[in-house]
C-alpha cells in the first residue's frame, strides 16, 4: 500500500492541477466575455467564480455567456466536469474491490 505521504502528494498535485485549469478557463472566459457583459464578467475572478459553479454544479444561468468564445469555454468546462465525477466514482468502484480483494487473501 501506498504511504500517507505518497497519498498526500498525489491529492496536492490534483489540487494545484485543478486551480490551474480554473484559472486558465477562467482566462479564456474573461477574455471573450468582458467586452459583451462587463458589468457580470468584470474580473478574472468573476470568471473563476463561474468557472468553479459550471465544474461543481449546473452552472449559474444569471451569467451565461452570450459569445461563442465563452460558450464553448462553458461547454468544456461542463464536460470536464463530468468527467472528473466519473473519475472520482470509478476511482471509489475500483478501491472498493481492491479493499474486497484484500480482505479475501487475509
Amino acid at each position: 500500500m501506498k504511504s500517507k505521504n505518497k497519498i498526500l502528494q498525489i491529492c496536492l498535485t490534483v489540487l494545484i492541477l485543478m486551480l490551474v485549469l480554473v484559472f486558465f478557463l477562467a482566462c479564456g472566459l474573461y477574455y471573450f466575455e468582458k467586452d459583451g457583459q462587463p458589468h457580470k464578467f468584470s474580473s478574472i475572478f468573476d470568471a473563476m467564480y463561474f468557472i468553479f459553479l459550471n465544474l461543481t454544479t449546473v452552472g449559474f444561468v444569471d451569467m451565461a455567456p452570450r459569445t461563442l468564445g465563452g460558450q464553448l469555454i462553458c461547454s468544456a468546462t461542463v464536460a470536464i466536469g463530468f468527467l472528473i465525477t466519473v473519475a472520482f466514482y470509478i476511482g471509489i468502484l475500483v478501491g472498493t474491490l481492491k479493499f474486497v480483494t484484500f480482505l479475501r487473501k487475509v
